[in-house]
């Protein structure tokens, strides 16, 4: 449960950041200039005012989704990971026939061919 909420979270910060970064002002107007969302911020909290929140959002949503990847990467699945892998779930305790072609040289230990 809290894995899936864990996922959640990160999938909304990830998407929030790019939201946040595209309506982020650049030189040449970027996207935020391109849909009008710059200037309803401009109007909203003033020039700079826009500016400075966006980047304080930026790096806050940043943060957030730093500790969310490593949280997610810390938290153990299951007890056994080879039940996570149906592969070797469904092929465990099996024994498994190994064919060699015949056209296929035979390699000493050592890396070499053999002479037959």
């Amino acid at each position: 449960m809290l894995y899936s909420v864990l996922i959640f979270l990160f999938v909304l910060v990830c998407i929030m950041l790019v939201g946040i970064i595209l309506l982020q002002s650049s030189k040449t107007g970027g996207m935020g200039g391109a849909i009008g969302g710059q200037s309803a911020m401009n109007e909203a909290f003033g020039g700079e005012g826009a500016d400075k929140l966006l980047v304080r959002l930026t790096g806050g949503l940043a943060f957030t989704f730093m500790f969310l990847a490593i949280m997610i990467s810390l938290y153990p699945t299951s007890e056994n990971s080879d039940i996570d892998n149906p592969v070797i779930a469904r092929n465990k305790g099996k024994e498994i026939d190994l064919v060699i072609p015949s056209d296929v040289e035979a390699i000493d230990q050592d890396g070499g061919e053999t002479e037959e």
